[in-house]
């Protein structure tokens, strides 16, 4: 009886343990809270959903969203920055990142509303943003997004701010690939489909 009651402790005790590790995992802070108009809210997995204060932690794999007179900043630890726009969500589904010159991985899943990203230093071939229909890949780039309740949307370039000329990879989910470049914008339906290029900027999308 004793013997049983001692296995038992143990396995509670691992199991706990093992359970504070993975929470400690993902309670791991990828970034912060830069800009805040009116609220933004963030949920960590199996956590509730909180409102935001700058400087606040930015949680990996967190749910991040903003109200309809809400917009949000976020400054990543590779010094790269997300804005978003009102009503808008999107999930940090990946960030490893091993200081200037190392190795790291980003992927932003943009599920709703209007957002502006401006590269870091993780390496750019490792960055991804994903849309319903389109993901995205950079090449040292300030480019906005914007993404409909039916997973369309659109995407647009920023010159750099000493004018330099930027691109991002648009690659549909069937498998089209085009390149956007700075002062362009294109638009895509819900299954991927590009609606051809055409000059222009998404407006609304952050503080």
């Amino acid at each position: 009886m004793i013997k049983k009651l001692m296995r038992a402790a143990c396995v509670a005790a691992v199991t706990a343990s093992m359970a504070a590790f993975q929470t400690g995992a993902l309670a791991q802070q990828v970034g912060q809270t830069t800009a805040i108009k009116n609220a933004a809210y963030q949920q960590p997995p199996a956590q509730a959903q909180t409102e935001l204060k700058l400087q606040d932690a930015i949680i990996w794999k967190s749910t991040l969203s903003t109200p309809g007179n809400g917009a949000l900043e976020v400054r990543f630890l590779d010094e790269s920055r997300l804005s978003m726009g009102a009503n808008s969500n999107m999930v940090i589904d990946e960030f490893t990142y091993a200081g200037p010159g190392g190795s790291g991985q980003q992927t932003l899943r943009l599920t709703k509303g209007l957002f502006r990203f401006v590269s870091g230093q993780t390496p750019k071939d490792k960055v991804r943003v994903e849309t319903p229909a389109v993901s995205i890949g950079i090449r040292g780039t300030i480019f906005r997004t914007e993404v409909n309740e039916d997973g369309s949307g659109a995407v647009s370039v920023d010159y750099g701010p000493n004018g330099e000329v930027f691109e991002v990879i648009l690659t549909s989910k069937s498998g089209k690939t085009i390149i956007l470049r700075s002062g362009q914008k294109v638009k895509f339906d819900g299954d991927g489909v590009f609606d051809g290029l055409t000059d222009g900027t998404i407006e609304g999308c952050g503080p």
